[in-house]
């Protein structure tokens, strides 16, 4: 089944087959013939569509919430000025909740036995940029992400993801940022879930420092420049966590394959699986992600 790799990649165990993983929300709903939006605003269609892409693809789980907007409508209401727009921004805010909880438990209602189920939210260090050019202020938003987290950790997804940039990526590790992870990951160690970074816009000399964060699971994107991760960072970041996330070039399948070999040979023994450089748009070309998919799990 295609969870079967993920599971041993979970239980931090390195095997040959490697798990995939990749962000793909605005392809599902190209898949389920629908605009982004529409998709998104329906629990069914938001869980049909996920489902079916991850079965066209063969993936071994499935993300839901990687984009922005659930986390940006939770925390711009409360920032937002004057009560009547805050109220109307608040409802707005519950209804997108709402509708995203909704879809995520039919999915583990429905799909667990095949695939892993990832819930992911935007990451509290550049949330706190956004919202306040202040990363310092991470804190501020500690209570209302806790109740947002655990909300959908009463789901029981494998992994809980926090979806981060720049703000963390480009800047060493201070108390801030593990004062409001060290929260996260004790409420949802209360749920029994694992906790996992999806970290993009990076620089690879600071990978190391993740580690401080004491997440179980650091999943990359694309760097600063585009690029790979460097390997000597990924391979000491490694092994101070779980399991890392490794990114390929989706748009350049040759390049995809070529790089998947770069980190079998050099990675030996590091625990990890593959996820892709940028999160799989409408434009996506179905049948070279087929057949990328099929030439790295063969």
């Amino acid at each position: 089944m295609a969870r079967v790799a993920l599971d041993a990649f979970l239980s931090g165990h390195s095997t040959q087959e490697k798990p995939l993983l990749v962000a793909m929300e605005p392809l599902a709903s190209r898949v389920g013939g629908m605009d982004f939006g529409v998709m998104q605003s329906d629990p069914a269609n938001w869980a049909s569509c996920l489902s079916k892409t991850g079965r066209l693809l063969n993936l071994s789980g499935l993300i839901l919430g990687f984009d922005h907007s659930l986390s940006l409508a939770t925390f711009g209401a409360e920032v937002e000025s004057g009560d009547a727009a805050q109220a109307k921004n608040v409802q707005c805010a519950d209804d997108q909740r709402s509708t995203a909880l909704e879809a995520f438990n039919r999915i583990t209602q429905t799909e667990r036995a095949h695939y892993g189920c990832m819930a992911c939210l935007s990451g509290p260090i550049g949330l706190a940029q956004t919202l306040y050019a202040d990363i310092g202020r991470a804190g501020d938003l500690k209570q209302t992400m806790v109740e947002l987290a655990e909300a959908f950790c009463k789901s029981r997804p494998d992994l809980l993801i926090f979806r981060e940039g720049a703000a963390l990526g480009n800047t060493a590790i201070g108390m801030p940022e593990r004062k409001v992870y060290n929260t996260l990951k004790n409420m949802a160690s209360y749920f029994n879930v694992p906790l996992a970074i999806y970290l993009e816009q990076y620089d690879s000399q600071l990978l190391p420092d993740l580690a401080k964060l004491k997440v179980n699971f650091v999943l990359l994107g694309a760097d600063k420049n585009g690029a790979p991760p460097e390997l000597n960072s990924v391979r000491e970041l490694a092994a101070n966590v779980t399991g890392v996330g490794l990114p390929l070039p989706f748009n350049d399948p040759e390049r995809a394959v070529a790089l998947a070999t770069e980190y079998e040979t050099q990675l030996s023994g590091v625990n990890y699986l593959y996820t892709s450089m940028q999160e799989l748009t409408r434009d996506t070309d179905l049948e070279k992600a087929r057949m990328l998919i099929s030439t790295l799990q063969h």
